[in-house]
């Protein structure tokens, strides 16, 4: 899915009220392929045709809107009764690497990019290097280790993470790591994040869905003030 300097990124914005979402991050990314995903909830005891037919043109109209302001990326509106499963199937119907989600950044210069092993890490790196090519961000990876653990794999997995990058074409000068030894990598990311204009996260599970539905990178996300890439495993 995700081949060096060619990132696509899939943008959800829920069409059904009034108020623009915060996206201004996406057009600092540099030259990324976005995929504006509109959807709209629907209750459970409706018919989301029936909501297409009422609400269909102005939900069209708010997508457009958002589309228009930020490059008139590729558009897709679905009314849905399950967003979340809604976003990992259309990631996947579109080979998105990456879901944005939102959050207030006028620019981006500096990257988080947490690393909790070797979880996900090949595709984060790749998704990481798309990023980095593609733009002139700055990126700082991280990883946290237990209280009073030894902290050199910690210090190896990102000495190797900036190596790998590096080989990918990105220039050393732009990468540095941080080690955290406090055993607490959520509050850590959370309070490292507001120090940053973007954070890229592994997922954790195999589906978005579950991801949002409760696990602890769902409370990060939440937690966070600045956008997050969550980089999809697919494996």
């Amino acid at each position: 899915m995700t081949h060096i300097g060619e990132l696509r990124i899939l943008v959800p914005v829920d069409v059904s009220g009034t108020e623009s979402p915060p996206l201004d991050v996406i057009d600092h990314l540099g030259a990324v392929e976005i995929v504006l995903l509109g959807y709209f909830p629907v209750p459970d005891q409706a018919e989301p045709a029936l909501l297409r037919d009422q609400y269909g043109p102005k939900a069209t109209d708010r997508l457009d809107t958002v589309a228009d302001e930020h490059g008139n990326p590729a558009e897709v509106l679905v009314f849905t009764h399950d967003h979340e499963a809604t976003i990992d199937r259309i990631a996947d119907e579109y080979d998105c690497d990456a879901v944005l989600t939102t959050g207030r950044s006028t620019a981006v210069d500096r990257v988080l990019v947490p690393l909790r092993g070797d979880v996900n890490l090949d595709r984060i790196l790749a998704v990481v290097a798309d990023l980095l090519l593609a733009g002139n961000e700055t990126a700082t990876l991280f990883h946290s280790v237990a209280e009073d653990a030894d902290p050199t794999q910690g210090e190896l997995l990102l000495m190797g993470a900036v190596d790998r990058l590096v080989e990918y074409g990105v220039d050393r000068d732009r990468l540095d790591w941080r080690l955290s030894e406090g055993g607490d990598p959520q509050t850590d990311i959370v309070e490292l994040g507001a120090a940053y204009d973007l954070v890229v996260l592994g997922e954790t599970d195999p589906s978005l869905r579950e991801r949002i539905i409760g696990d602890v990178l769902s409370a990060i996300v939440s937690e966070l003030d600045v956008p997050a890439l969550i980089v999809r495993d697919v494996e």
